[in-house]
């Protein structure tokens, strides 16, 4: 008996998001009006046990509908308020993981996902393709108006992403001047398509730093998803496809079928994604 009253009074709890007062105020309203319930029933017995004793003065009936009437005055009363007690702080609690979570997803400095989710989000991918990016000269750009200017240069490359890659599409800092675009339900003349105006934005793009105005260029490697390929491979194929943008002049994208028409088959330098830290730079 108890099991089921319980099973009766609280089985929304587990179903019911407090992440705003709507679904609070519902519970509530539910909660208060089987507690309701419950407390009339028992007030109805006990007053029939005192009927049997002779104790009641007036008819059970009256009796009954005054005590009902009071109790359920009292007993929703109190229980929604204790509803709204508990909501305030489940709802605090709520928003307050979502932005744990926002933050462990993100990388600070850039905004974008950062290492870690970008793989999370990525790993279960069969179709698709994966954009590589780095900053060309970085270091030379830190060496010449130092690494507040470098932060900078990474937060207006960012921006341009942002401003660029919508969803369901993903952007990402994967390390310290390399991001990452994986393209969503687009045939490979889009995709080219998009990452073309990706890379000219950032050329085009004049970047007002320590009283200094610096523009960068960015080289891409591009590799395919398939459903017989996992995402090492994937990566490793758009690294090397990066290697040959790199090499072959900069400031240009390459896509992994590039890679048998050029003489150029060195490894690249860039190492695997996994190992690479956020605040890794290259010497590209």
């Amino acid at each position: 008996m108890k099991q089921h009253i319980e099973t009766w009074v609280i089985r929304d709890i587990g179903l019911t998001e407090f992440d705003h007062w709507a679904p609070v105020i519902r519970f509530g309203n539910r909660l208060s009006i089987r507690v309701s319930i419950i407390a009339c029933i028992m007030v109805a017995a006990m007053l029939v046990c005192l009927w049997s004793l002779n104790v009641l003065r007036n008819p059970l009936l009256h009796d009954i509908t005054i005590g009902c009437a009071i109790t359920v005055i009292v007993a929703y009363s109190l229980t929604m308020l204790s509803s709204m007690y508990m909501g305030y702080a489940v709802i605090h609690l709520a928003r307050t993981r979502r932005e744990f979570q926002q933050m462990s997803r993100t990388d600070m400095l850039s905004g974008l996902l950062n290492r870690r989710a970008f793989i999370e989000d990525i790993s279960r991918v069969e179709h698709g393709h994966l954009l590589i990016l780095d900053i060309d000269r970085f270091k030379q750009i830190n060496d010449r108006y130092g690494h507040l200017a470098g932060d900078d240069v990474i937060i207006a490359v960012a921006q341009t992403l942002r401003e660029t890659i919508k969803a369901p599409h993903l952007a990402a800092r994967v390390g310290g001047e390399e991001f990452a675009v994986l393209f969503c339900g687009l045939d490979h003349g889009e995709m080219m398509q998009i990452a073309e105006k990706l890379r000219r934005m950032v050329a085009g793009r004049l970047i007002d730093s320590m009283q200094q105005t610096i523009s960068v260029t960015v080289s891409g490697g591009i590799a395919d998803f398939t459903p017989t390929r996992d995402f090492s491979a994937v990566y490793a194929a758009a690294d090397r496809a990066l290697y040959l943008a790199k090499t072959s002049g900069r400031n240009r994208l390459h896509h992994e079928r590039d890679l048998g028409r050029s003489p150029q088959q060195e490894q690249p330098i860039y190492g695997t994604l996994a190992d690479r830290g956020d605040a890794a730079f290259t010497a590209a």
